[in-house]
């Protein structure tokens, strides 16, 4: 029994192995970059970026801006929640989800918690939102939301949907300096 369930693992790395090599952009970047763990029935892939300017349908329909996030449900945080704490602690956590066929997974209902040792508060529960790059479309559907997070801290992000967890453990980059104007 044990042989073959350690069969199917091989198998089902190699059919995500053609699938991406196949073309299927839709996935093939939302589950294949940043951190990337794996669960029975899904794969994980964690970033954490600068703090993202979130928009509504609305807004985007309005205002047409060539970056930010798309919100499609859930509610912003970050800036506007009160933590105390200033945007420039601020960063954009995202995980996209996919299933084991490589297909990006939506409308799920993950939970996210970010622990942080070091933090004053050890634990946060994310509040989760589901959106997309504004320019980026459906294949960068993702779950998070902008968090305070402090440059250099050591944090390990769980993230669990339908009773499957994973573990990220990761240190919080310093801010970027831009590159380009």
């Amino acid at each position: 029994m044990r042989i073959r369930s350690l069969m199917v693992v091989p198998a089902s790395a190699a059919a995500v192995a053609a699938l991406l090599a196949s073309g299927a952009h839709a996935m093939g970047g939302a589950c294949s970059s940043g951190q990337v763990l794996k669960s029975t029935s899904y794969v994980f892939a964690l970033s954490i970026g600068p703090m993202e300017q979130m928009y509504t349908q609305a807004q985007v329909k309005a205002k047409h801006p060539k970056s930010g996030e798309l919100m499609l449900s859930g509610t912003m945080s970050g800036g506007m929640s009160g933590m105390g704490m200033s945007s420039s602690g601020q960063r954009h956590l995202e995980v996209h989800i996919c299933n084991s066929a490589g297909a990006i997974v939506i409308d799920a209902h993950p939970t996210i918690v970010v622990a942080d040792p070091k933090a004053k508060t050890m634990t946060m529960s994310v509040p989760v939102a589901t959106m997309e790059g504004v320019s980026a479309g459906a294949s960068d559907y993702h779950y998070g939301n902008n968090v305070p997070l402090t440059a250099g801290h050591h944090i390990t992000v769980t993230v669990t949907l339908k009773g499957q967890k994973v573990v990220f453990h990761t240190v919080v980059s310093k801010p970027a300096m831009s590159m380009s104007g």
